[in-house]
């Protein structure tokens, strides 16, 4: 029991390290470019920044407040394909860490409410089309920025469980097959049989990654 539990506290580690981690640098190369001027890679990597999602992780939460203001000064300014650009990374950004609930809610939200208007007002095409009223093609816009494909949540179990496999398996290999000391042999059935797993780990991860 002591193992299982030692394995399970590696792996939530393992996760939750990866993820700030990233989660924060990320954040600091998109400060970087604003500092530089270079806003739209700002926008890119801030929109990475909240991809990196944890519960209670403050970092997604202070990329998103830089994507809404980002949007506002390019409104201001009269550029509003980037601030489309940097409210459609907000939306896209906390709709791909959506599971068993939304995170973000109220940046989705407002994102959502802020892209109608400028959408409208996009010159690249001609949709909804122009001969419609306005508040006809307003509702087109919400109509189809409401239509989610919901994530599967078998197989973002499947995900979770392949991801802790994969790990875990990898973590056994090392622990139980290699040897502790110097003159000790490798226990190559035991390095082979957790390998094995970490494998069929790694194979469930993807698999739920594809198709969650």
């Amino acid at each position: 029991m002591r193992y299982w539990l030692t394995l399970l506290i590696f792996c939530g580690f393992a996760v939750v390290l990866r993820v700030t981690v990233s989660g924060v640098g990320e954040f600091r190369q998109a400060t970087a470019f604003e500092e530089q001027g270079d806003l739209h890679e700002a926008a890119i990597r801030y929109g990475r920044a909240i991809r990196m999602h944890l519960p209670g992780y403050p970092i997604p939460t202070r990329a998103g407040d830089r994507l809404l203001a980002l949007a506002h000064d390019h409104r201001e300014a009269g550029d509003l394909l980037e601030a489309r650009f940097c409210l459609e990374e907000l939306r896209s950004g906390f709709l791909a860490v959506r599971s068993f609930y939304q995170p973000g809610q109220r940046f989705v939200d407002e994102a959502e409410r802020r892209l109608v208007p400028l959408m409208l007002e996009d010159p690249r095409g001609d949709w909804p089309a122009r001969a419609l009223p306005t508040e006809q093609r307003a509702a087109v816009v919400r109509g189809v920025l409401s239509q989610r494909e919901e994530p599967s949540l078998g197989w973002v179990l499947v995900m979770g469980l392949g991801y802790a496999l994969w790990l875990g398996g990898a973590a056994a290999a090392i622990w139980r097959g290699l040897p502790e000391g110097a003159g000790e042999p490798v226990r190559w059935a035991v390095l082979a049989r957790w390998a094995a797993a970490s494998a069929v780990g790694y194979g469930l991860w993807l698999l739920g990654v594809a198709l969650a």
